[in-house]
């Protein structure tokens, strides 16, 4: 039976299983014009990296018989270039590793099942754990928590353990994770440039006339895309930032885009780096003493823990997920989100630093961002676009769960237990975006308040009857209770004519 190998843009695993599935006469498709390419204003470099690592990908692989299908300006899309495929070699297989999508797995399952064809969807190489483990944990469990899944796995790989215990005793070091910019006494090492070969500008001229309307800029593109170029990205990171990654994993500072950030993620989430190669480099930094505990457990935990968590969260509530919308939230995203223009200097920042390098680190994201994209009640259909759009390293199956889940809280507790919201005094406190910011971070009510003040407790105001029972809001709603009706009317006041600025 003759077969058809399929290769997605964010497959590019040195061990992805379609290689050893198909035979040396059967063709091999490497797919670089994903729909969501045309669909959403991807950032340019997003667009440039995923382009540029594939193409130089390609010439890595020894098949014989190889299909490139490359970005065009109207491209026909996934389905049609399968038939047309289909009518030229008759395949009668057709494997691929399981997508990062819902939407792209159901088109190649209505693809074969019309055509007869037997589709293989094949394990991701990508994770450390399977889609068996996932389902394996969470059988007959009531709620998922990612601390215990974190654990299990932990556990399972004999990862940062002692004798069968977490190494130093505690499972996770998150409290030693959350000194703010103004603790930071040292200066930040820069970047090292990453060279930009011919094939790599001819992407970016590509893609800056196919693309033309996609987002951010390319100047800045710093990107490994290659896999001896990504591991060396590695070996900077903990070279350089490892020893105070744990310690300044949640500060946010201007200018700092990065802080002591892997950057790892992009690469990660594209092949280009395993997992586990990480994980193992990180708990040797920490046994031969050059890193604390603190930054190789919360490195560790947000790649064993959440990434492989999202990921089994995902496809395990999926079609259905993409549709929650616990608050019914419907505004709009305000224009801000794509150019920066607010006069808070904590969101105009974070967008600034989106535009320029499609990055962001988790705190930014989460609590900027997200944060205020929950607080405002904007539409989740908005906001899950735009982190799908902007950041090089997004993809439904991980940015979904992260930005419905945790950041806004719109699937009503599949992620979170209760919502990440936050005043300003939070990012005051993490951050120096204050400090040059016409709001005060310290007023609610007044004509300088800063607007996340109010909209955090017209948010708790207006939710009070959804989210007043959960146990973990019994604390702020203590405290809600307490507050004269002349200060929620002036909340609430304040909140609708910020909307009508910004909506």
């Amino acid at each position: 039976m003759s077969s058809l190998g399929l290769v997605f843009v964010d497959q590019l695993s040195k061990n992805n299983l379609v290689y050893e599935s198909i035979g040396a006469e059967d063709s091999l498709l490497f797919f670089e014009p994903m729909s969501s390419f045309y669909e959403l204003p991807h950032h340019k470099q997003k667009l440039i990296y995923l382009i540029t690592s594939l193409r130089k990908y390609i010439p890595t692989i020894k098949h014989e018989r190889v299909i490139h299908e490359k970005v065009t300006e109207n491209h026909e899309g996934l389905t049609k270039t399968l038939k047309r495929i289909f009518s030229e070699q008759q395949f009668e297989k057709l494997y691929v590793t399981k997508p990062s999508d819902y939407q792209t797995l159901k088109e190649l399952m209505f693809f074969c099942q019309s055509n007869s064809i037997i589709l293989n969807v094949l394990e991701d190489t990508k994770f450390v754990s399977n889609e068996e483990d996932f389902d394996l944990w969470s059988k007959g469990k009531k709620s998922l928590i990612q601390e215990y899944f974190y654990r299990w796995i932990r556990k399972k790989h004999s990862v940062l353990m002692d004798e069968g215990k977490p190494e130093g005793g505690k499972w996770n070091l998150d409290k030693e994770n959350r000194k703010g910019a103004s603790a930071l006494k040292e200066i930040i090492p820069d970047r090292k440039p990453i060279k930009t070969d011919e094939l790599t500008i001819g992407v970016m001229v590509e893609v800056d006339k196919i693309f033309n309307k996609s987002f951010g800029d390319f100047e800045n593109f710093n990107w490994a895309t290659t896999h001896k170029e990504a591991w060396n990205q590695m070996l900077e990171f903990f070279d350089t930032y490892f020893k105070n990654y744990g310690s300044f994993q949640d500060a946010m500072k201007s200018n700092e885009p990065f802080m002591f950030h892997s950057l790892l993620s992009a690469y990660l989430n594209s092949g280009l780096l395993d997992p586990m190669d990480c994980i193992e480099e990180a708990e040797c930094r920490y046994r031969n003493n050059e890193a604390p505990l603190n930054s190789a457990e919360g490195f560790i935990r947000q790649i064993i823990g959440w990434r492989e968590f999202i990921r089994g969260i995902y496809w395990s509530n999926m079609p259905h997920y993409k549709e929650l919308n616990f608050f019914n939230n419907t505004n709009k995203l305000p224009s801000f989100f794509w150019d920066g223009n607010t006069k808070m200097h904590c969101i105009a920042d974070v967008v600034d630093t989106t535009k320029k390098n499609a990055y962001a680190h988790h705190i930014q994201r989460l609590m900027v961002t997200g944060n205020f994209a929950m607080l405002s009640g904007i539409s989740p259909n908005d906001i899950c676009d735009w982190y799908l759009s902007v950041y090089i390293d997004a993809y439904e199956w991980v940015e979904l769960p992260n930005t419905l889940g945790m950041a806004t809280f719109s699937d009503g507790g599949v992620v979170g237990s209760k919502p990440y919201a936050a005043s300003g005094k939070y990012i005051n406190r993490m951050s120096n975006y204050c400090s040059s910011c016409e709001y005060n971070p310290k007023n609610t009510i007044e004509d300088d308040s800063c607007p996340f003040n109010y909209l955090y407790w017209n948010f708790l105001m207006k939710n009070q009857g959804l989210l007043s029972k959960n146990p973990r809001m019994g604390l702020i709603y203590n405290t809600l209770s307490k507050f004269q009706e002349p200060f929620k009317e002036k909340v609430k006041r304040k909140s609708d004519i910020f909307f009508k600025e910004i909506f």
